[in-house]
């Protein structure tokens, strides 16, 4: 017979000395649907319910939580004591802001700038390809591939009136309303954040546009092989690469 497992925010382990409890995002992620407010169907006693919440909660750590030591040691010290706390969470504003915050102070046109523009710039690569599978124009990879050559080469003209502004999705020349909306949107939103860094070297740009890398990747903008969080993609593929100024390979 089925039982009610305890209450999600009830339940908490020890791993590796860290506390996790059941508000740990993973949980809304992979256990909304047969956990908060449902019963589990399971053959053990209802005695048990406690223990199977708790063995529950601990696959899910060993599956998703990235110790310190996961991060690559040649990245700098407060960027990658950060990178350990965006790595494991999900869609947080104050955790990405901290993130894009371990640069160091943005200024227009230093290394930090430039920097984090790359970090801003590859982000995209993995969301933009989706956009022309959504609707009438590619105008999102053209904005994108626009500011990869003005950080290589920044003679490069760009109309950054348009590139700044999100981009207006259309199909068969009426605005994208259907669900494909929450794909376009943020990836529209990402594209125009990046942009506005590239001009602005303001940090909240650039955490604006993780964010929306983020939740366009959630969406499922993203390759098949691509790992199952933007987060995870972002700290072990393209970090290590946009500290270097440098291009991330093109996905495709």
């Amino acid at each position: 017979m089925g039982f009610k497992l305890p209450d999600i925010h009830e339940i908490s382990i020890d791993v590796a000395g860290r506390r996790f409890d059941g508000s740990w995002y993973i949980i809304l992620h992979d256990m909304v649907v047969n956990y908060n407010g449902h019963a589990a169907s399971t053959p053990q006693r209802a005695s048990d319910a406690e223990e199977v919440a708790l063995s529950m909660l601990r696959d899910l750590v060993a599956k998703h939580y990235m110790p310190l030591e996961s991060i690559p040691p040649d990245i700098p010290p407060a960027i990658r004591i950060a990178a350990h706390q965006y790595v494991n969470s999900n869609d947080d504003e104050s955790v990405t802001a901290d993130f894009v915050a371990s640069f160091g102070p943005s200024v227009a046109s230093s290394a930090v700038h430039r920097q984090l523009s790359w970090l801003c710039v590859n982000a995209l690569s993995m969301i933009v390809p989706a956009w022309q599978h959504m609707c009438d124009s590619n105008v999102a990879e053209e904005t994108f591939h626009a500011l990869r050559k003005w950080l290589q080469a920044p003679r490069h003209e760009v109309d950054w009136q348009t590139a700044t502004s999100p981009a207006v999705a259309l199909r068969d020349g009426v605005r994208v309303g259907d669900c494909d909306a929450c794909r376009l949107e943020p990836i529209a939103d990402a594209v125009a954040s990046a942009a506005r860094y590239l001009q602005s070297a303001d940090s909240a740009d650039a955490s604006a546009c993780l964010l929306s890398v983020s939740y366009a990747y959630d969406e499922g903008c993203h390759t098949r092989d691509a790992p199952d969080r933007f987060e995870k993609w972002l700290v072990f593929d393209v970090l290590q690469t946009s500290l270097e100024c440098l291009p991330v390979h093109e996905v495709m």
